[in-house]
Formats: structure tokens, sequence, C-alpha cells
């Protein structure tokens, strides 16, 4: 049966990718640009891009919808229900590698898991479950883990001149955290190792074809450290791990680099900024960090609340804006053939600040995820849902939260730059190189 999926106008599809499609690459796929975040967040063109979804869910509901981003023709997921059905039928039929997500991270991560399908998404899906502890409440190393942030972030309280962290200090702090947590303490100051990885980052924004001249460089520099596997680190457990010669365990390692040194930076840091400029989510964060035992793992893990704040974080600025799948086979919606090969789109920016379905979607809202129901809601998917959730979301929450802890331990915070004010709706975007907080 055909014709059952309605298709956006030529005019809607132009505003799409004019509104979403666009800016997510000008912006940079893989490391943002600091200059092109700064003129989007000035546009706001993730507010932009929500009234636009909005507006085509009205004139196409339920979804989902045939449109064009760019040249290529897309399928749009406009319901949460939708969204659902693919997260939870990945990657047996959805696959999380489109051309431009599979070319670009192929640049500096050719053997990830996230790039990988069928019997080697299974091998390596176990080897990194395995090694992260998924779905466990605290990670075998979790103490370990602790000490690192613990220390890490005294050094960047001592060292912010005149109390005041901005983005490069904080960057630094949590990139050394990353290390120390990945590989060990004798990976903290190897910093041209982050580099490296940023440098092969910025050349996959272009999508290049060719490997880049630089990667068998930082892979093996990668490879060192693994094989030192210093005590309490991620990689002294790989050797306990299941792998095959297809596992490509520093593969693995590259990825949980990527994902830790800036994205889990650019969660936490704007959750730093959340609380510092809403009084009374802050007070209740405190109240419950002065009567917690921050020395101990289980008391950092039961930080419920300083944990919700950074989950809400992440829930109104999504740093991946635009989740896309490829149909493996033909799948029907609504009894329309959707062929193989196809490109499914979820925009999490319309998904997370939708406030036809939430409430709370413009509002700093921790009490959704410690009161609420946002945990289970398939709208939310920073750390996605199903089959192909985050291996990786425990130890992010956990350190994330420690870190947090640490800086609102005895401090009250301001920020200083950009201005938030808690009685009026959350700008759509908040740019993480200007922030400014007095911690």
């Amino acid at each position: 049966m055909a014709g059952d999926l309605p298709s956006a106008s030529p005019v809607d599809s132009a505003r799409l990718t004019a509104t979403v499609g666009l800016p997510n690459v000008v912006q940079g796929l893989f490391r943002r640009r600091r200059a092109a975040v700064a003129v989007a967040a000035r546009l706001g063109v993730d507010g932009k891009a929500v009234a636009l979804m909005r507006g085509l869910r009205r004139k196409y509901a339920p979804g989902p919808v045939w449109a064009r981003m760019g040249k290529d023709r897309v399928l749009l997921l406009l319901s949460p229900r939708d969204v659902r059905r693919v997260l939870e039928e990945s990657p047996e039929r959805f696959a999380s590698d489109p051309d431009a997500k599979r070319r670009g991270m192929a640049h500096f991560q050719p053997d990830a898991l996230t790039i990988s399908r069928g019997t080697l998404w299974e091998d390596r899906r176990r080897f990194t479950e395995a090694v992260l502890d998924t779905g466990k409440a605290l990670h075998r190393l979790a103490q370990d883990f602790l000490e690192a942030t613990r220390e890490e972030g005294a050094a960047l309280l001592s060292e912010a001149p005149g109390g005041e962290l901005d983005w490069e200090a904080w960057h630094r702090c949590v990139r050394r955290i990353t290390r120390r947590v990945i590989f060990g303490p004798g990976a903290r100051d190897d910093d041209s190792l982050s580099e490296e990885l940023g440098t092969l980052m910025d050349e996959a924004n272009g999508l290049p074809s060719e490997r880049s001249e630089t990667y068998d460089a930082f892979m093996a520099h990668v490879e060192r450290h693994v094989q030192a596997a210093e005590p309490g680190s991620l990689v002294s457990l790989i050797a306990q791990a299941p792998s095959t010669p297809e596992t490509k365990p520093s593969g693995q390692v590259a990825h949980w680099l990527f994902a830790m040194q800036d994205t889990l930076a650019i969660n936490a840091f704007r959750a730093l900024a959340l609380l510092a400029s809403h009084p009374r989510q802050l007070a209740k964060a405190q109240e419950e960090i002065a009567a917690a035992d921050r020395s101990s793992a289980e008391g950092v893990a039961g930080l419920d609340y300083v944990r919700a704040c950074l989950q809400d974080a992440m829930r109104l600025y999504p740093t991946t804006s635009l989740l896309a799948r490829e149909t493996r086979v033909d799948a029907q919606f609504n009894g329309e053939r959707v062929p193989a090969g196809t490109q499914v789109l979820v925009v999490n920016t319309y998904h997370h600040r939708d406030p036809d379905s939430h409430d709370f979607a413009d509002r700093f809202a921790p009490e959704a995820w410690t009161e609420g129901t946002a945990a289970q809601d398939w709208s939310f998917n920073h750390f996605s849902h199903g089959p192909q959730g985050c291996p990786g979301t425990g130890i992010a929450l956990f350190i994330g939260t420690a870190l947090l802890a640490q800086v609102l331990d005895g401090r009250t915070p301001r920020l200083h730059s950009p201005t938030l004010d808690p009685s009026k709706p959350l700008p759509s975007m908040l740019d993480h190189f200007a922030i400014r907080v007095s911690a």
C-alpha cells in the first residue's frame, strides 16, 4: 500500500533543511565551532526548529512525514510513539550509522560500536557493556572514579582566578578526569592525547572521504595507555571482558574518550549554569549534598536530585540535537512501505522542548526526574533508549554528579554570563563557550 504517509511540501522541506539540518552542520557535527555556536545561540535557531516542528506536527499529525533534508528524502518522526518504535527496533531494523555519521565517525573512530552493524555490533556491545558495567547501580571502580573526580574538582577550584570558572578551565578539568577514569593516573597530564582527538574531530566535521594522516599516530597513543592497563582504570578491565579479534578494544576506548571529554563536559557545565541561576533548585541540591557522604561512591550515587539536575540540563540542551537511523530492511509505517536504506530522523531539540507534550518544556525541572516519569519518557533521548541506549550512561551521570557536588559543596555559585531568568521560559540554546560562573 502506498500513499498513507503524508509528504511535506517543498516549502516545508526547505524550511526543515534551513532550520534543522544546516545549523547542525554549520555548528559542527562532531565538535562544536565556537563562532558558529555563538551566532546560533543569538539567533535562537533551536527555538525556531521547535516552532517549525510544532507546525509540521499540526499539519501532518501524527506522522511520520516524508520530507527532503537537503538532497535526501527522509522520514521525519513527529510522535514519541514512532520514536519509541524505531529505537526499540534498533539496531536490528534501524541502524545508527547513516552515511554522514558513518563517514564522519570513521575518520576518528572507525571501529566504534556506534557505527557497527549485525554480529559485529553484538560483539562490540557485549564487550563494552562488560567493561562499563552497563545497567548496574554502581560501577565496580566507582570509588576510583570518585577519587579522581574529587581531586580534579579541587584542583579546578584552587586554580580558578577570582573563583570564576569559564569553559576552558572546566573543559581541562573534565579532560583530566576522563583520562584518569579511562586510562589511570598516568594519563592525567597527557593533554596531547585529547588534543589529537580534538583535531580529528575538527576534521570529521567536514565529512572527509579519506583517513586522516594523524589517525594512526593517535591510535598508537591510545594503545600505549591501553597496554599500561593501570589499576583502577577502565582499560584495566579489558582483559576480563569477552572479546574476539573483531572487537578492537582500543577502537572502543577511542569512543569513550570522545564521549566523555567533550559531551560530559558540556552537559555538566550547563547544569552548573542552570543551578547558579535558579535559587530554589540550587538550595535543594545543596541541602542534599550537605547531608550526603561524598567520600563514598555510594553516597554520591545517592545524590538523586543533583543527578536529576544534570539529566534536565541534557533534556533542555541536548548535545545530540538530531538522531538519525537508517532502515536496514523494508519497514511499514501506517501501512506504507518504507524501503531499506531510508534515513529516519528524530529531532531531539523538538521532542525535548515540545510544550504541547510537556508543561515543563521550557523551564529547569529536575523534579520531572525525581518525582515524575521523565526517565521513562521516550521523548527524551540525550542517552537514547532501547538496545542502543548509551552503555556509559551510569558512568557519565556518576562522574557529572560527583563533579557538580564538589563545586557546589559549601559554595553558592553565581552565573555571570549568559543571563538566565528562572521566572521566564529558558532560551532555546545555552552557549557553553560563553558560560562564566563564580564558585
